[in-house]
């Protein structure tokens, strides 16, 4: 079994913003490369950001 952790607060940090989303998507690709995606909320109060990176593992 292969156990994988990653803080992604760091990289929801990035962008200099507020953190108000979550991860709603994380895969890793056949070359080893992770990649994360966050949700588009559309709501009022949010501004609707999705985020998509990579992730280094």
């Amino acid at each position: 079994m292969i156990c994988l952790a990653h803080d992604f607060l760091l990289d929801l940090k990035s962008t200099n913003g507020y953190v108000v989303d979550k991860i709603e998507g994380f895969t890793i690709d056949s070359s080893g490369q992770g990649f994360a995606v966050t949700d588009n909320d559309g709501v009022d109060d949010s501004s609707g950001e999705t985020l998509f990176f990579k992730v280094d593992l």
